[in-house]
């Protein structure tokens, strides 16, 4: 029976075991591809086939920076900061590749297949926190070090640090201007390492709540659909799959071929680059590139109605010299032909140089506009961080105003309380002065007492005295005649009589 029962334990615990393994099999993460990729994310921007780095993906989306639009920082146990995005696609750009800047684009995203909470660089120093993307081909190995990977100077985002935890993180990041200074008085976060097989950097916690008080940590969940992470008091959900090596190339079913002079591209770059200034173009504006692109068409059309009048006019002479047998009438044919030929040549020369001239004004008109738009944008930079530094030294001064107005009343209580001391320590002063003059009236007044009784005692004694002396000297007066009157014995009787009476000072001697 023993033997029966301790089978059934082992085959409950290997059961117990199955169960626990297959559940946290399901529970590890979800599969995708790169097709995934391709698919989910076309919707939300276009795929331009890169010459270096193959497929890569371009958000439509303004003003768009990685890891500082639409999303701030978390911390999260085991895994340290998380960029946390507000975008639905966010699941897959901010934790999976890396990001790249090109002139013509703008930020574009090469996929990769490891995850991590956020592919950035970080610096500290100057009261500032900033991060930068990782670029593309970065390996972070054993022997990586940070100090010798430099970011350009416009991948970087600087915030003070106090607003490192901010839900609206973009709203503190300090123009790019600025950076440069910045990235001179700052220093590179090396403390990179792997939680997991998980790359992880960023500054420490306890030093972070140094500036912005205690962080709230987050335990990291893995969601079972792609979107934007999910918060729950003190958990985080986020779509976490791994991504399957395929060696079948795959592609979007939808891209663009990547060309650096690529007209439309570069008008697509420019019309950006005015929407991210802030400003639109005038309908003058687009009108003078629409002419210009106009102007442009028809003169390549003049150009090639002119070929073929000349293609034409060479075949109606050939067909002539073909007809005309006579040799003079054929070189007076031929001389005329080259004679148009080098008109017509020269008219094409003239005609291109004065294409070339209305393009190079029309790149002047434009390379003005680029200056103009610079300037303004310049302009528009200087005025919002001169803003953003009337708001600071304003938050500041009201900071200082309510730290002088709170010392100050506690100044105030202070000196009240002190006062109030002062006063009851008056009051306990006069209430022991008025109690030592009420004693001293009181041994006064007993001493007053005591001589009075003493005096009183003093004189009832000497009236004693005096009284006595009088009945002495009456009884000695008193004497000489009843001696001379009496008989001895009567006169002894009288005189001891007398000596009682004069309150017992001695007895008389009896013969």
């Amino acid at each position: 029976m023993k033997r029966i029962l301790n089978m059934c334990w082992m085959v409950f615990i290997i059961m117990l075991f199955s169960a626990s393994k297959n559940k946290a099999s399901a529970q590890v993460e979800a599969s995708v591809s790169y097709q995934t990729f391709y698919n989910d994310l076309s919707p939300y921007g276009e795929w331009i086939d890169y010459p270096e780095y193959g497929y890569v993906w371009h958000p439509d989306i303004n003003d768009f920076r990685p890891y500082s639009t639409g999303g701030h920082w978390v911390w999260t146990d085991g895994y340290g900061w998380m960029w946390a995005s507000d975008y639905d696609w966010g699941w897959a750009p901010f934790h999976y590749g890396r990001w790249l800047y090109d002139d013509f684009y703008g930020w574009v995203w090469v996929p990769g297949y490891e995850w991590s909470p956020a592919w950035v660089e970080w610096r500290t120093g100057g009261d500032y926190y900033g991060w930068a993307p990782l670029g593309p081909g970065i390996d972070i190995s054993l022997n990586f070090s940070f100090g010798r990977y430099s970011p350009p100077y416009n991948y970087w985002c600087f915030v003070p640090r106090n607003y490192i935890l901010s839900p609206r993180v973009y709203d503190y990041c300090l123009p790019q201007s600025r950076n440069t200074i910045i990235i001179n008085n700052t220093t590179v976060i090396n403390n990179y390492y792997r939680s997991g097989n998980v790359f992880v950097t960023g500054p420490g916690r306890s030093e972070v709540e140094r500036y912005t008080g205690r962080i709230n940590p987050f335990v990291l969940r893995e969601s079972s659909r792609p979107g934007r992470p999910e918060f729950r008091r003190n958990t985080v959900s986020i779509f976490r799959p791994s991504v399957q090596r395929n060696e079948n190339r795959v592609a979007p079913r939808n891209f663009e071929r990547y060309n650096g002079q690529n007209g439309n591209a570069f008008q697509r770059r420019e019309q950006d680059i005015a929407n991210n200034n802030g400003e639109r173009r005038n309908g003058f504006e687009r009108r003078d590139q629409n002419n210009g692109r106009v102007e442009q068409r028809n003169n390549n059309n003049v150009f090639e109605r002119r070929q073929q009048e000349i293609n034409r006019q060479q075949e109606q002479s050939a067909n002539e010299q073909r007809r005309n047998g006579n040799p003079f009438e054929r070189r007076q044919q031929n001389i005329s032909r080259d004679n148009n030929t080098r008109r017509q040549q020269a008219e094409q020369k003239n005609n291109f140089e004065q294409q070339q001239r209305e393009n190079g004004n029309a790149e002047r008109r434009q390379n003005e506009m680029r200056q103009q738009q610079e300037i303004r944008r310049q302009q528009l930079e200087q005025q919002n961080d001169i803003v953003r530094e009337q708001r600071e030294n304003r938050n500041v001064f009201e900071r200082r105003q309510n730290e002088m107005r709170q010392q100050q009343e506690q100044r105030n209580n202070f000196d009240r309380r002190q006062n109030e001391m002062r006063q009851q320590q008056e009051q306990r002063n006069n209430f022991e002065r008025h109690q030592n003059e009420m004693r001293q009236q009181e041994n006064q007044r007993i001493q007053q007492m005591r001589q009075q009784q003493q005096q009183e005692q003093r004189r009832q004694v000497d009236q004693q005295r005096q009284n006595n002396g009088f009945e002495r000297r009456q009884q000695q007066f008193n004497q000489p005649s009843q001696q001379q009157s009496g008989n001895p014995f009567q006169q002894r009787q009288e005189q001891s009589q007398g000596n009682g009476n004069g309150k017992g000072r001695g007895h008389g001697r009896h013969d």
